[in-house]
C-alpha cells in the first residue's frame, strides 16, 4: 500500500509539474514590446552592423508607433541605449535623463502629427563598407525609412556608422541624413 501511495504521489507530482511548465511556456512574450524588452543583449547581442541597425529600427518603430506605459517606454530606451557606442553616449545631451526627455517630446510630436514609421530597410551585409577610425574597426551602412503622415509617405535615407567595442560588439557611433542611396540595396 505504501508503494502504491508513493507511485500515486509521484504521478500527481509529475502531472502537476508538467502543468507548471506549460504555464511558464505560455508566459513567453507575444507582443513586439514584450519581445524587445525580453531580449538579453548581454548574452545575445546582434553579430553584425546590419543586425544592430535593424534592431535599432525595430526599437524605434515600437517606441514611436505603439502606445506604451512609461515603464515600457523606458525599458525600450534602455535596450536602445545598449546599442550605442560609449563615445556617442558620452556626448552632451546623450545621458539617460536627457535622452529620455528628448524621446518623450519627439514621441508627443510624432503622435500629434499622426506620423507612423511604416517600414525600414537596412543595407544587406554585402553592401556594408568596412574601414578603420582611430585604429578601430568601423562599418558604414545606409537605411531607408518610410514614414506615413495621413495618406502621404515620405522616404528618408540615413547613413549609420558602427564601431566595434572592446568586447567585439558592433555599436552605433552615429548617423546622419543623406539624400543619396548609393550603396542601398532593396534586400531586408
Amino acid at each position: 500500500m505504501i508503494a502504491a501511495a508513493g507511485l500515486l504521489l509521484a504521478g500527481f507530482y509529475m502531472l502537476n509539474k508538467k502543468g507548471v511548465d506549460t504555464e511558464e511556456e505560455t508566459k513567453l512574450p507575444t507582443t513586439e514590446v514584450g519581445k524587445l524588452e525580453a531580449k538579453d543583449l548581454e548574452l545575445k547581442y546582434p553579430g553584425s552592423p546590419t543586425e544592430v541597425v535593424k534592431l535599432y529600427w525595430r526599437l524605434n518603430k515600437c517606441m514611436y508607433n505603439t502606445r506604451l506605459k512609461d515603464k515600457d517606454f523606458e525599458s525600450l530606451l534602455k535596450q536602445l541605449r545598449f546599442l550605442y557606442d560609449e563615445e556617442f553616449l558620452a556626448q552632451e545631451g546623450n545621458d539617460y535623463e536627457d535622452m529620455l526627455e528628448t524621446f518623450k517630446e519627439e514621441k508627443k510630436k510624432f503622435t500629434k502629427e499622426k506620423r507612423l514609421i511604416s517600414s525600414y530597410t537596412v543595407d544587406s551585409e554585402k553592401d556594408v563598407v568596412y574601414g578603420e577610425i582611430d585604429g578601430r574597426e568601423c562599418a558604414t551602412l545606409t537605411t531607408s525609412t518610410i514614414e506615413k503622415v495621413d495618406d502621404k509617405n515620405t522616404q528618408t535615407f540615413e547613413k549609420f556608422v558602427c564601431r566595434k567595442d572592446a568586447d567585439g560588439k558592433w555599436k552605433i557611433l552615429g548617423w546622419e541624413l543623406t539624400d543619396s542611396s548609393e550603396s542601398f540595396s532593396k534586400e531586408d
